[in-house]
Formats: C-alpha cells, structure tokens, sequence
C-alpha cells in the first residue's frame, strides 16, 4: 500500500476546492444584485462582501495547508506556506490593498517552491 492519495481521493479534492472557489466568486454577485434595491440592509450586504477577499486567501491557506495534513510532511513542505503567509503580511502592509496582498503571497509561495524544488540529479 502506497503513502499517497489516490486518484479518487485527488479528484474529489479537486472538484471541492473549485466549487469551493466558484461559490466564493459567484455568491456574492448573486446577494449584490438581489439586496441593491434594499437600503435597510445595505450595511449587512456591504460588510458580506467585503469579506470576500480575507475568505478567497483562507481558501488558498486552506488549499495550500491540504499536503501537511500528512503526519511525515517535511519542513520544506511548511516553509512556501509559512513565506506566503509573510507575503500577503507584508503586502497589506505595505501596498495597502486585499489584491496586492494576495499577489504578494502567491508570488512568494510560487517562488519559494521554485527555489525549494530539489533538482533532478542526471547520471
């Protein structure tokens, strides 16, 4: 028996994290356009959406943290999270906005996975 998840097991992972991702997007248009016309209950929709942005990097955490739910995952597999968390960190403070707060970790995670790849060695 293998260590690693199956395909069924990846699939349906897969198939969660979309749907997950697709409601995170597309819910919050369906309440925007349906409460527009309700004054009253402005504030309720307005603070819904602004939520949306710390939701969409909670997916990411929740996404990219999946592969250490493994009891033997190393700390090369923790560090690319741990730098894209410093990343979104530095990029609300420093660039002052949810977007350019998520570029900065996505960027640093990518990155720190480049650089953390260990090179196939030829013979």
């Amino acid at each position: 028996m293998t260590s690693g998840m199956s395909s069924t097991l990846v699939l349906w992972v897969i198939v969660v994290c979309g749907a997950g991702t697709f409601l995170i997007r597309w819910l919050p248009m369906i309440w925007h356009t349906r409460g527009a016309g309700r004054a009253a209950q402005a504030g309720v929709w307005r603070r819904a959406l602004d939520a949306i942005g710390p939701s969409a990097i909670v997916a990411l955490l929740t996404v990219s943290l999946w592969g250490l739910v493994d009891i033997q995952a190393l700390v090369s597999s923790a560090a690319p999270v741990l730098l894209g968390l410093l990343g979104v960190v530095l990029g609300h403070r420093y660039l002052h906005g949810i977007a350019w707060a998520t570029l900065a970790g996505v960027l640093a995670y990518g990155i720190s996975v480049w650089l953390l790849a260990t090179p196939a060695v030829s013979p």
